[in-house]
């Protein structure tokens, strides 16, 4: 199971706006975030977090 409150928690407390979370039906077990704007896959939110390491 995805922890997407945990993942949102994070991307926010590194300064990004996450504004919408939600499933995706077609894909069972996949996320999109909206992050700043842009649309994201759960791989993509989760490796934001992984290269960003400027804002601390």
């Amino acid at each position: 199971m995805v922890d997407t409150g945990l993942i949102t928690q994070q991307l926010r407390a590194k300064g990004y706006t996450v504004e919408h979370v939600e499933a995706v039906s077609e894909n069972a077990g996949n996320w999109i975030f909206i992050v700043d704007g842009e649309s994201l896959d759960l791989e993509a939110a989760r490796a934001l977090l992984e290269d960003d390491d400027t804002i601390s």
